[in-house]
């Protein structure tokens, strides 16, 4: 897929929140590159999970606890956190949050499949 468009969103107008997971928006997908800005509420989760592609994390409002690999960071607003492909990560809301979301590659679904696992027990870990 090739895209050519120059895109530009502001992360306040594209706020909504699933009152049963995390709202992933995507803004951008590529071959290489995956763009996605990620709402939650309090207590909402990206479970702890190891898929094989790098992500980047920046929290553009709110706090979270970020897994990333055998540490647990508690990261706030205009933090920016990096995982390599292979390192287990997730995100857990400790206030209402939005978190810019870069994976390098985009992930494929066997990459989710551990997510929609533990989404569906609502586990984190």
């Amino acid at each position: 897929m090739e895209n050519k468009e120059v895109i530009k969103v502001n992360a306040l107008d594209l706020k909504s929140f699933n009152e049963n997971r995390f709202n992933p928006k995507v803004v951008y997908e590529s071959d290489e590159i995956k763009v996605i800005l990620a709402y939650f509420k309090q207590g909402q989760f990206i479970p702890v999970h190891t898929p094989g592609v790098d992500v980047v994390l920046c929290i553009l409002e709110g706090e979270a606890e970020v897994v990333g690999g055998d540490e647990k960071i508690v990261a706030k607003e205009k933090d920016l956190i990096i995982v390599p492909g292979g390192t287990k990560r997730g995100v857990r809301a400790l206030t209402e949050l939005t978190v810019l979301h870069i994976v390098q590659p985009p992930p494929s679904e066997e990459d989710h499949i551990e997510v929609h696992t533990k989404i569906a027990q609502g586990r984190f870990e």
